[in-house]
């Protein structure tokens, strides 16, 4: 059977805690140096202590952790597609903005400033802000959870 044969198959990897990374990157290598069917790899944030895989042929999984040090079990688990797209896309709070209020940057180049929201976008995740900080009225667009709102005083 060819690659394209497999269906996707999701195994969650069960490490040492802070090594995530270093063992992703050598699965990865390991994946590309032997030409194994590892389609991608998942260092879940809000998983410590686990890697996620998406594997055709199960076989190929064994061969890319056997030997690597800071795996903890040599058995992979076996996970849901819907639980591996949970930790890939976090949820994320959008806060409610509206034209006219003051809003504090939290976020890129222009963390800390304070700015007066003139449009939000919610289809493509943008904010335009007059930055009151500025000498003159200069607008920026800003994705729209990089901003706060300020209390009212």
């Amino acid at each position: 059977m060819s690659a394209k044969e497999y269906p996707s198959r999701f195994y969650a990897i069960y490490v040492t805690g802070t090594m995530e990374e270093k063992i992703a990157l050598i699965i990865a290598s390991r994946a590309q140096y032997m030409d194994l069917d590892i389609r991608s790899i998942v260092v879940p944030v809000d998983l410590k202590g686990y890697i996620v895989l998406e594997v055709g042929n199960p076989a190929h999984l064994y061969d890319a952790i056997k030997g690597v040090r800071h795996i903890k079990r040599r058995r992979p688990l076996h996970m849901k597609k819907e639980d591996v797209l949970k930790l890939a896309a976090p949820v994320v709070e959008i806060p409610e903005i509206s034209p006219g209020q003051v809003v504090r940057i939290i976020a890129g180049p222009f963390r800390g400033m304070r700015g007066r929201v003139v449009s939000v976008s919610e289809s493509r995740g943008e904010v335009d802000l007059v930055l009151l900080e500025s000498d003159i009225d200069m607008i920026v667009t800003v994705p729209i959870e990089q901003v706060k709102p300020e209390e009212a005083q």
